[in-house]
């Protein structure tokens, strides 16, 4: 090729844009296809002539092919081409035209990500119809393909451990930069093709934080994801294709009109390629429809026949194993290939002569039947059979010579031993054996492959492959687990499916799911024993034997899940958004004590009373004289205990709160299997109980989830009444009361009325008696629920109760709420809608998701298709539906949506966060889910409003034209933005307003600030000495940041200051100042300049004035604000902090010189174990200078470094400067700093002994006591006797550690071991103080104990 042209990238209005190199290599994912790709090429006519044969014998599409078949249609023709003759060039499949109609209604639409799915099977043309569109629309959408550009590298065979979702955050940053590349009006949709092999989880997840973080606004979707996936399950053309989640299915069945074009096409084709016409495997299956009767006759030409021959005689040659082993991966694993340097390395071993000739070559017979390309500029060619189809018919003809399926896998298992192995090749060897595929009937139970080799094979044959993958890829637990799985479902052989079970467990001995198997394993093993499926029928000691065994690897998956759920909610990896809660251990144990209730009480009917504690575990003796059954008497008493306390504390909420995302994600028999064992193990009441109690837990009322699912048709009126008789008698107890609250309003929204209703008025002065408390912490999600329920405003009216109440403050509560109570349980599904807000008054305004139930059921009925209940919009788009609800007025500023009622606006959460992707007014459905108010149904209802400027003036001139807006953005100029209210009106005094800290991941280390400005004025933070200019009220949301120093490298400046990210939702913010350390004489003073990190550049300003503190900056949009300088070495205020770490035998005083603008907080929270001394701190600093900190006693007291030098420090790790190593027992010590030539710059006497010790001996090192209790918890937890139990907790509760509410959760677990496990995890999370408490009082308690644990 010759004259390769500049690409170019098409804008929306018309245009393009030029794609600069640095553009393209930044865009790594990304196989971008240009708006005038290949125009101006002189194209070589045998690449054309190479390209055009290959895609014709069956490797992918090539870019090339599309615009050579444009060529050919343009020259073949003196006129311009019809549409018929260029499909007859490239045919189109049918549902060509749907897919572009598809993708231009996705273009039109209201959301700033859309996708499209085009399901197809294997060799159906599904991908070439994708980049067809690709092609046809490049010159009106941002085109590009979805590529991995670390695919085709080797490896060992140990994969190396990769955040999954890393690369899928830096794929989001590159696609939203390929939309935004250009001016704001250059900007254009990104249609991205998404195919099998670089499928990602929650990409379009990322693409939307992408975009809000970015705070990106445009008039027209940001992406239109079109993910092309195949299947080899796609249903026939006999069932409903509306089961399918598909926008598209693409089948390997030809139309009528399809096999006409294919006539026309393999005429043309002749005409061009006669010769060649027998190699074009990929053609012809498609052209005979994927007839299989082509292969046969292929295979029954000459040159197949030859073939069958060369099988016959050469069953163990090099190239043969290697075709057989690419005929079963291609037919097993769709999409999978080998690297061609992969295959001729298996060829070369045992035979290097064979070097010096052709990979085409060495694969004869068989290389007509392969084919090889490069993907997307791979390095390394690939290699595959030509067509699925033809793989299948090669596997068989492969098994009819006496190869094997099992062999041809051992052989290149045999190899891989000893190699190195490609990453892709790993992916395919673990689908190909354990991937079990998902059809119409459900999941199958092994692999494809594996079933092929039990139906040709036999069992054993299965095992051994399994096996032997097993002890090849040494460090996959999923190889062991299938071999497991496979030895008790096809061989009921238990004891060696347990084996493997364990050795899964060890590879990856904290995965939950790999731990699964184990109890699955005993769990079925119990159920052949009672079933007499391995024999006899067992008694009931193996029963009881074989239960325990499973209940206990069912609670260590369940201690490793909730272990996994706090290590993905306390890191920040992007894993943290997406994991999801392992609930089979905990549905495991029902489903064993289920079987345990059904198999002992079909041996004796007596076993009911003792396994629901009718009568005492101690009477054992009346149902059997085998007295060894008493060992099992603290098993059999656990299990209801057990039973209630997984269904309470998890399972109801879990499945009343939340549904699968994808119901094929959760077994019909889930729901029912945990309903039935908690029923038959409560169906006796306890004695403890009263009788209004018992009768509401028989009507499955008893909690605030019970009460939730109750439907229409249940008892209101008596249950209403017993909650009634029990608020009565416990008044202070909130969860009584929220139960009470709840089920009057589900009885007003009954079909029966009560006779003595209770009012809204009446419940709501229920709730203010607790929310007056302010107790925030220990509110529930319930509890926030029903103030939203009860508060939520319905129109302004003087000395309505609802104007005084913050509901953006209950709204944040039950938000934090649910953090802590559901999050890590529930994040992963979808939460279901508790509530809607409907069209009537008071408490008949909250319609009950029942009454939507049973709409969804009747409609339903009535239009005989899926509608499942409450899924959201797509239900509430039914007209019988909404009018049952009312539509709220709303609006969208940088990516929030708030809600308009009465004189407020209320911070809500969209059910697709795609759907408030631009500046605006909207309206929608509300719905109340446990996490807070969820907007259903969004749409945009007037032009765009921006968030910045007067937001009132905005909103006037809105109705104007799109033009009038385009030129109302451009309002803004330096200084005061137009339509600004002057300053007469501003308050100028600065009001010192302590802002509300708002840790969003509490257990990490960084900060987010939120201050609340009442009206317009000056604002300052105590804590970071930001000051904001507000033109009206509103919320400021901040936190500092790291710089990025690659992007200020071409500023030639250095940071000056933290760099914040600040938010304020309603626009309010005008002007910042920014503290500064700069001191008033020096020559740093003119330095200063203000940075505006946007994305991935920087703007330098300059500050309107500069005053003795701080740096002002008029701003017009919020984002990254920070200070620069350009002067290195200057004068500064600085601060001298001191964090004292007390130990046993040297305590630590960590010394930090950093400037004075740089917030204590941010260093505090840091020093973890280390308590902050407040002493005098301000010490001027010179830049580049070093200096020396000196002590009294400094032969005792050690000091390093002996010196440093000071620099600009802005974090984010802030180290220490200096540390000095203190001898035990330091009250108080001197400390001096000095700079060169020994000049004293500060001088302090530091206090130490208000600090206790925290730490102590374990081994001869030193543990503080947090590690120290962590070290000891499981020991702890198995030997603490109950009497030191309570004990214990009424000392932290003296001392202030737990309160009332965590005390009761302790005593709710009626195992003491439970109960110690509870008290030590609950006080690790409250730090070192708070253990170190708990280590003093346990050594009171128990010095014996202590001693044992070794914490004496």
């Amino acid at each position: 090729m010759a004259g390769k042209v500049i690409p170019t990238l098409p804008n929306a209005g018309g245009g393009v844009i030029l794609m600069d190199s640095e553009l393209m290599d930044s865009l790594s994912f990304l196989d971008v296809l240009s708006a005038n790709e290949f125009e101006g090429e002189q194209i070589d006519p045998a690449v054309a002539f190479e390209t055009e044969t290959d895609f014709y014998k069956g490797t992918p599409p090539k870019w090339m092919n599309f615009y050579l078949a444009d060529e050919r249609a343009n020259s073949d023709s003196s006129a311009t081409p019809t549409g018929e003759e260029k499909d007859i060039e490239c045919i189109r499949r049918d549902g060509y035209e749907k897919l572009r109609e598809l993708i231009k209604l996705q273009r039109q639409g209201s959301w700033s990500v859309n996708s499209i799915k085009l399901l197809h099977q294997p060799g159906s043309g599904g991908t070439t119809l994708a980049m067809q569109i690709l092609w046809d629309l490049r010159k009106e959408l941002r085109c590009a393909v979805l590529v991995d550009p670390s695919s085709d590298k080797k490896d060992m065979g140990k994969q190396v451990q990769k955040d999954p979702l890393s690369d899928t955050r830096i794929i989001a940053k590159q696609v939203v930069k390929l939309f935004a590349t250009g001016d704001p009006e250059n900007q254009n949709t990104v249609l991205l093709l998404q195919d099998n092999e670089h499928l990602r989880d929650h990409l379009q997840d990322f693409l939307i934080r992408e975009i809000t973080e970015q705070k990106i606004s445009a008039k027209f979707p940001v992406v239109i994801v079109l993910q092309c996936i195949r299947s080899t399950c796609i249903i026939d053309d006999g069932e409903d294709e509306s089961r399918t989640e598909a926008d598209l299915l693409l089948k390997s069945r030809l139309s009528d009109k399809e096999k006409t074009s294919f006539v026309s096409k393999d005429k043309l084709v002749q005409r061009h390629h006669r010769d060649e016409m027998g190699k074009f495997h990929g053609f012809n299956i498609m052209q005979n429809n994927f007839n299989e009767v082509y292969m046969r006759k292929t295979f029954c030409s000459e040159e197949g026949k030859e073939i069958i021959k060369y099988l016959q005689q050469n069953k163990v040659s090099r190239n043969t194993k290697l075709f057989a082993f690419l005929a079963l991966v291609n037919s097993c694993v769709p999409g999978s290939y080998l690297l061609q340097s992969q295959c001729e390395a298996f060829l070369s071993h045992q035979d290097p002569f064979g070097v010096n000739l052709s990979f085409e070559k060495r694969m004869q017979p068989f290389s007509d039947l392969i084919v090889t390309f490069s993907r997307h500029g791979g390095e390394d060619k690939r290699v595959r059979i030509a067509h699925p189809v033809l793989a299948h018919q090669c596997v068989e003809l492969l098994a009819d010579a006496g190869i094997a399926r099992s062999s041809a896998t051992l052989d290149f298992l045999q190899y891989l031993t000893r190699q190195q192995i490609q990453p892709s090749l790993l992916l395919f060897f673990k689908d190909m054996l354990t991937k079990r595929e998902t059809t119409s009937n459900g999941q199958e139970i092994f692999s494809r492959l594996i079933l092929d080799i039990e139906k040709h094979e036999g069992i054993p044959e299965c095992a051994n492959v399994l096996k032997t993958a097993s002890e090849t890829f040494k460090h996959d637990p999923f190889y062991p687990q299938s071999l497991a799985r496979f030895y008790y479902i096809k061989m009921s052989d238990f004891t060696r499916a347990e084996i493997w079970a364990e050795k899964a467990k060890e590879r990856v001995p904290t995965n939950s799911f790999i731990a699964d198997t184990l109890g699955q394993v005993h769990k079925n093993h119990l159920y052949k024993q009672v079933n007499g499926k391995s024999g006899e029928k067992s008694g009931t000691r193996d029963i009881l034997f074989w239960a325990e065994k499973a209940i206990k690897a069912f609670k260590q998956e369940e201690e490793l899940a909730e272990r996994e759920s706090v290590n993905h909610m306390e890191g920040d990896s992007p894993t943290k958004m997406y994991h999801t809660f392992n609930n089979r251990g905990i549905f495991g144990y029902l489903q064993v004590a289920n079987i345990v209730y059904n198999s002992l009480t079909n041996l004796n009917p007596k076993w009911r009373k003792i396994l629901t504690q009718e009568i005492s575990a101690e009477h054992l003796s009346i149902l059997s004289e085998d007295r060894k059954l008493m060992k099992y008497q603290t098993f059999i008493t656990s299990l209801r205990v057990a039973v209630e306390r997984k269904f309470y504390n998890f399972f109801e909420s879990y499945l009343t709160y939340s549904e699968p995302r994808n119901w094929k994600d959760q077994t019909p028999y889930f729901q029912r299997d945990i309903v039935d064992c908690f029923c038959k193990y409560t169906s006796a009441p306890s004695s403890k109980e009263e009788l209004p109690l018992k009768t509401l837990k028989e009507k499955m009322a008893s909690t605030f989830p019970g009460l939730s699912t109750l439907n229409r048709n249940a008892n209101l009126s008596k249950i209403t009444a017993l909650w009634k008789i029990i608020n009565k008698e416990n008044p202070d107890d909130v969860n009584t009361a929220c139960n009470y609250i709840l089920a009057n309003i589900l009885q007003n929204n009954g079909p029966v009325a009560s006779p003595e209703p209770a009012t809204l008025p009446q419940l709501r002065a229920i709730l203010q008696k607790f929310m007056e408390k302010e107790n925030t912490k220990l509110w529930t999600p319930e509890f926030y629920l029903l103030v939203l329920l009860l508060f939520w405003p319905e129109e302004a009216r003087e000395g309505d109760v609802t104007n005084d109440i913050d509901l953006n403050k209950y709204v944040e509560c039950m938000k934090q709420a649910f953090d802590n109570k559901y999050k890590k349980y529930l994040q992963s599904r979808e939460l279901v809608p508790l509530f809607y807000l409907g069209k009537g008054a008071g408490l008949k305004r909250l319609v009950h998701k029942s009454s939507i139930d049973d709409i969804c059921v009747d409609l339903k009925k009535r239009k005989s298709r899926t509608l499942n209940k409450t899924r959201g919009s797509a239900e509430i788009r039914d007209t019988c539906i909404q009018d049952h609800l009312l539509r709220v007025n709303g609006v969208v500023r940088v990516h929030k949506a708030f809600a308009r009622m009465a004189d407020k606006e209320i911070e809500i959460c969209p059910q697709k966060q795609a759907s408030v992707w631009k500046d605006g007014n909207i309206s929608f459905y509300l719905g109340f889910n446990i996490s807070g108010p969820q907007a259903f149904d969004i749409k945009y209802t007037m032009p765009t409003v921006r968030s910045g400027g007067n937001v009132q003036k905005q909103r006037d001139d809105a109705i104007g034209s799109e033009g009038t807006r385009m030129e109302e953005s451009k309002t803004f100029n330096r200084g005061i933005p137009k339509g600004f209210k002057t300053p007469s009106h501003i308050h100028t005094p600065t009001l010192w307003t302590e802002p509300e800290l708002k840790n969003i991941h509490p257990q990490l280390t960084k900060t987010h600030y939120r201050l609340q400005c009442p009206h317009a004025g000056l604002f300052q933070c105590r804590l970071t000495g930001l000051v904001f200019l507000m033109e009206g009220e509103g919320e400021v949301l901040y936190r500092t940041v790291q710089w990025d120093d690659s992007l200020l490298h071409s500023t030639g400046r250095t940071p000056a200051g933290p760099l914040f990210s600040i938010e304020c939702p309603r626009g309010s913010v005008r002007q910042l100042h920014l503290p500064h350390c700069e001191i008033s004489s020096g020559k740093g003073f003119d330095s200063l300049s203000v940075a505006h990190v946007t994305g991935d550049s920087v703007e330098v300003l300059q500050p309107v004035r500069v005053t003795d503190s701080h740096a002002v900056v008029d701003i017009t949009d919020l984002s990254f604000w920070g200070l620069l300088s350009y002067i290195f070495s200057s004068s500064v205020e600085g601060q001298v902090l001191l964090f004292h770490k007390p130990q046993l035998r040297k305590s630590t005083l960590n010394v930090h010189l950093l400037p004075v603008n740089v917030p204590v907080i941010e260093v505090e929270k840091l020093q973890r174990a280390c308590r902050y001394i407040q002493i005098a701190s301000n010490c001027p600093l010179t830049c580049g200078e070093t200096y020396k900190l000196c002590c009294d006693s400094a032969m005792k007291n050690k000091i390093q470094p002996l010196k440093e030098t000071f620099h600009r420090d802005y974090g984010p790790n802030y180290h220490p400067t200096f540390q000095v190593f203190l001898e035990a027992g330091t009250e108080d010590v001197e400390l001096r700093l000095l700079k060169r030539g020994d000049e004293e710059v500060w001088i302090r006497q530091v206090p130490l002994t208000d600090t206790p010790p925290d730490t102590a001996l374990i081994g001869g090192q030193e543990v503080d006591a947090m590690e120290q209790l962590r070290s000891v918890r499981q020991k702890f937890a198995e030997t603490v006797s109950e009497p030191i139990t309570k004990c214990l907790l009424d000392g932290l509760l003296q001392k202030n550690v737990i309160n009332d509410y965590e005390m009761e959760s302790v005593n709710v677990n009626a195992e003491r071991a439970d109960k110690a496990r509870a008290i030590i995890k609950m006080v690790l999370k409250k730090g070192p103080s708070a253990c170190l408490t708990m280590k003093t009082l346990l050594c009171k308690l128990d010095q014996f104990l202590c001693s044992d644990l070794g914490l004496s």
